[in-house]
């Protein structure tokens, strides 16, 4: 034999791939196996139920007889095997339908589903044990029920789990087909990620490696993943693993330590993902479903938001829902939250031909039985409005149409009437004439003693809403809240453009602020107040705290990977027409109080409304379609006493500078 060399065997990514897609094909979704398991969930668990008990029952016996070293006589105990099993099966299965284990994931098994397990194997063994203690008196050996109760946990829990080791070996195999990533954060978070990446919920990415700034967590692993050290390493290991991202899972990291990590991160040059709505996750115990592209609205930490609230739910089933200005960045959002809940017609009015274009491909595939109408039209034209409310008869509206762009309306008076006064003013009139429900309209934090034409006309829409509450059975309100992030025009959005091309960032002033929140957050918060509203109200956001727009410039340059002052300079230009120095979200007289959600304030009804505030309206779109512009700041000082802005041909001059103190005066 000599000369023979032992040829060794290796396993390469290709025949790895092979196997896994057998396998697959085998066990996966649309493999023979698992829809016949599917089909057939009660059958399948009664059989195997009952092929573990009577391997767990035999097997006792041959532990107490065949293997003890104390009874040395032979016993004949194929008796009492053989007249017993049929009974203890039976009694075992009996209880084990009660406790429901046949419903039970074996996908998602975890130390929670062996209490049940356990419990209902000490209930079927005292329902055992009186049983065969009545056939056999007393020459049955007890020992045999003790050792078959640990044998049937063992048996029935280790069961569950070799299920879900299977569908990791299955993940594994081939895992040098998928995305190697680096995921920070070793708490519940990260668990929860690492489980999702060795089963089915996230094929596309394989756990290399953990970090995490806890000294008792390093060293440690965690589904297997090691715990190799602080996040400070990020770098070095990423080179050598050969990680293609990093994976955020740091829910309750503060806003300091989360900045910290994230420049850490970013200076790898990998792309960083993160984990939508983790605090959800966490709640819910839910295995991570979907990784999405780390983005600049993940920094302010705001609240976690519950798709499955019951009371939206239950306020928007079966509701046929308009909602205006359905293609901008809140109206869309609005969209795709109430086709999610279920409502049977969802009205999407815009006058922007390509946004509703695009509007119509995204709610399309998350519709479900909602039926979608998409309607072309201006809210100012009276006849268009008159033919939607008359053919669709929509419950409630949704009205969040306006121009919204403070310096551009401050030198177009005109259209900013005609649309933010005018166009709400139609649509709360045909609410009223065709016996509407509930009409919600979204207004901003620049209504509050506003220095900008924008503001006045929102502070108008207001008051129009509030008046037509008063004499009409629809129940008529205002939410209210700041700027949003990833609104189209937003200040980020300039920001990120400005860095790209290698340009100045350009911040209005040192000491500005502005209260931001995610779009999601405050729709979701929008169909809340909704649900409240009884007429009358207007509805305040929780915004947080104010952002400084400075310090928001800065960070956004740091997670470039850029120095501000060096590498990106930062210039000063000034305040804009009509812009403010600091926000205000509610007026002196408003004096918001708390309502059933956290996220939600409501503003008492205390604002005086002017005088014949109708025929005031009325000479103001009157002057705006006369293109009257004296007649137009004339009409909006006499609607808005609190206009504290520059009119008519100061319009274009920015406000003066106002201090806090003088703001809130």
């Amino acid at each position: 034999m000599t000369g023979f060399r032992t040829k060794r065997w290796r396993v390469t990514p290709r025949m790895a791939q092979r196997v896994r897609v057998r396998l697959s094909r085998l066990f996966g979704a649309t493999g023979p196996i698992l829809p016949l398991v599917q089909r057939n969930r009660l059958l399948f668990g009664l059989v195997l139920c009952s092929t573990l008990c009577t391997l767990s029952f035999s097997l006792a016996f041959v532990l107490r007889f065949e293997l003890s070293v104390l009874d040395q006589a032979a016993i004949n105990w194929h008796t009492w095997w053989t007249r017993t099993l049929p009974l203890v099966v039976l009694i075992r299965l009996a209880v084990f339908l009660l406790f429901g284990l046949h419903r039970v994931s074996w996908r998602f098994a975890s130390a929670h589903d062996v209490i049940p397990v356990v419990s209902s194997v000490i209930v079927s063994t005292a329902l055992v044990v009186p049983a065969v203690l009545f056939m056999w008196a007393n020459s049955f050996p007890r020992s045999v029920l003790a050792i078959d109760a640990l044998l049937s946990v063992l048996f029935i829990a280790g069961a569950r789990f070799s299920y879900r080791l299977f569908e990791e070996i299955i993940a594994g195999i081939g895992a040098g087909k998928r995305e190697k990533v680096i995921i920070v954060g070793a708490g519940a978070a990260g668990n929860l990620t690492v489980r999702a990446m060795l089963t089915r919920g996230l094929v596309d990415y394989w756990p290399v490696a953990i970090l995490d700034d806890d000294p008792c967590k390093q060293g440690s692993t965690i589904q297997g993943v090691p715990v190799l050290g602080p996040i400070s390493i990020v770098a070095g290991l990423a080179l050598d693993t050969g990680a293609k991202a990093i994976v955020m899972a740091l829910p309750t990291a503060n806003t300091n330590d989360f900045y910290r990590i994230i420049r850490q991160c970013k200076a790898t040059g990998l792309p960083l993902k993160t984990i939508p709505d983790l605090g959800q996750i966490l709640r819910s115990s839910n295995v991570v479903t979907r990784i999405s592209d780390f983005r600049l609205e993940d920094l302010l930490r705001r609240r976690p938001i519950r798709p499955d609230v019951p009371e939206i739910q239950e306020f928007l089933y079966k509701r046929s829902v308009l909602v205006t200005g359905a293609a901008g960045s809140i109206g869309s959002e609005l969209c795709r939250q109430i086709a999610e809940q279920g409502t049977s017609r969802l009205i999407c009015l815009d006058k922007d031909e390509n946004g509703l274009f695009r509007l119509e491909h995204n709610l399309k595939s998350i519709a479900g039985t909602t039926q979608l109408e998409f309607y072309l039209a201006d809210i100012r034209d009276r006849g268009r409005l008159d033919r939607l409310f008359s053919g669709f008869r929509p419950d409630m509206v949704f009205h969040a149409a306006a121009y919204k762009h403070v310096p551009i309306l401050q030198l177009h008076p005109v259209e900013a009437v005609r649309n933010n006064v005018g166009g709400t003013r139609q649509l709360a009139e045909l609410a009223d004439v065709y016996g509407v429900d509930n009409f919600l309209m979204i207004s901003t934090d620049k209504a509050v003693n506003p220095t900008s034409v924008m503001g006045a006309t929102k502070r108008i829409a207001e008051r129009i809403v509030r008046a037509r509450n008063t004499r009409s059975g629809t129940r008529f309100c205002t939410i209210r809240f700041g700027n949003v992030l990833g609104s189209a025009g937003s200040v980020v959005e300039l920001f990120q453009k400005q860095i790209r091309d290698g340009k100045p960032v350009t911040v209005t002033h040192k000491d500005i602020e502005r209260y931001f929140m995610t779009i999601p957050e405050a729709v979701h918060l929008v169909l809340y107040a909704a649900t409240m509203g009884q007429g009358g109200e207007t509805y305040i956001l929780d915004m947080g705290e104010p952002v400084k727009i400075d310090k928001l410039a800065r960070q956004i340059i740091q997670l470039s990977g850029l120095m501000p002052d060096v590498d990106v300079p930062i210039v000063y230009t000034g305040l804009r027409p009509g812009e403010k120095l600091f926000e205000e979200l509610w007026t002196d007289r408003e004096s918001p109080q708390g309502t059933d959600h956290p996220g939600i304030l409501m503003a008492p009804c205390e604002d005086i409304l002017p005088k014949r505030l109708d025929d005031e309206v009325v000479r103001l779109l009157r002057s705006a379609e006369q293109n009257n512009l004296d007649g137009i700041w004339d009409g909006i000082l006499k609607l808005v006493p609190s206009f504290q802005g520059r009119t008519n041909g100061a319009a274009h001059i920015p406000p003066d500078h106002p201090t806090s103190a003088e703001t809130s005066a």
